[in-house]
């Protein structure tokens, strides 16, 4: 499936770009209201089709949700829940809502053949790509087995609300907490009735039924280009999660080669596929952003093959010898090809 970006509008932002793109205007539509903030270290909007809201009252509503989040998932406060947990080693209570996650990590775990795995953060720091900064070039086969000592989902146990690990494991859920919290959000609008919305987190978004013109939501991806931001595509993304994933904006070169942030934890190496940015849609947004993050690692054949297996919806763009190309799946090709 091919797309013509010459003549779409877009905008940018940091990380990858999502654009929402207004279809046709209604003459009668109602108004929209939109709520915003900060949280796990990037920004959130919500927009809302309804007559009936309270912006204040919305605003807060989502903020505390959020900052309970933050409070279970960061690695960044050493009081949450997950920063003492990765304190400890062996047999842990853990909350309800810790497990959710993790039992979303596991499955896509498992379906990503260990392709997705959320102990990978000693490879991340070695590779310059963590909290600490770049590192000095390339890190030697020694350290790079050293660090990988330190890894493996496969080594961490959840029976119930107990977990298991052994110390010097680290579990970070960056890559399907975002996307959780898109879920969350989305499940307090639900609640109050609102039944027309769009919910985004650090590109991580979820929609409900039409926007303020009676249309589809629709969303921008970008083109996966090094040197230039350009839009590459849109897809109407309607009453679905939605989450996109790629190897070009975070990166470093080393005497000419470029390394990517995207690590293979069985390797311990950043990928060196030709797979540039996936795109995957799913009723919940947890899964949609740790299924992007897995397919990300595993390049465009593995990534089509597990789609097709469990009628994913994934839409990649791949460097092929004339540019940028794009493959998707056969449940995102219905999906756009039917009428939204």
């Amino acid at each position: 499936m091919n797309f013509n970006d010459s003549s779409i509008e877009w905008l940018t932002r940091l990380g990858l770009m999502l654009t929402v793109c207004l279809l046709a205007s209604c003459d009668q539509a109602p108004s929209a209201v939109s709520v915003s903030g900060e949280t796990m270290g990037t920004t959130w909007s919500v927009k809302v089709v309804s007559d009936d809201v309270d912006a204040s009252e919305l605003q807060r509503l989502l903020d505390d949700r959020l900052i309970a989040l933050n409070d279970v998932f960061s690695t960044y406060l050493p009081q949450s829940e997950l920063s003492r947990l990765n304190q400890k080693s062996g047999i842990s209570e853990i909350s309800d809502e810790l497990r959710l996650v993790l039992d979303v990590s596991q499955d896509i775990y498992q379906l990503s053949e260990g392709a997705f795995d959320v102990t990978v953060g000693p490879l991340v720091n070695l590779w310059g790509f963590g909290p600490e900064g770049p590192s000095n070039g390339v890190p030697s086969v020694t350290e790079i087995k050293a660090a990988m000592g330190n890894t493996g989902y496969s080594r961490v146990t959840v029976e119930g609300n107990r977990l298991n690990k052994p110390e010097g494991l680290v579990i970070d859920l960056s890559a399907v907490a975002k996307g959780y919290a898109v879920d969350e959000l989305a499940e307090i609008l639900e609640s109050l009735g609102l039944a027309r919305y769009l919910v985004e987190i650090g590109g991580e978004v979820k929609t409900r039924g039409l926007n303020d013109r009676n249309q589809p939501w629709v969303i921008g991806i970008e083109a996966p280009d090094m040197e230039i931001r350009r839009l590459y595509a849109t897809i109407p993304v309607t009453d679905q999660g939605m989450a996109t994933s790629g190897d070009y904006r975070n990166y470093f070169t080393h005497k000419g080669e470029v390394y990517s942030h995207t690590l293979n934890p069985k390797t311990g190496w950043p990928v060196q596929h030709n797979l540039a940015s996936v795109t995957v849609l799913h009723d919940s947004a947890a899964y949609a952003d740790g299924f992007a993050t897995a397919f990300s690692v595993l390049g465009l054949d593995r990534t089509l093959a597990i789609a097709e297996a469990n009628n994913l919806k994934v839409f990649a763009i791949i460097r092929g010898e004339s540019g940028f190309e794009s493959k998707s799946s056969t449940a995102m090709d219905i999906y756009l090809e039917k009428p939204q």
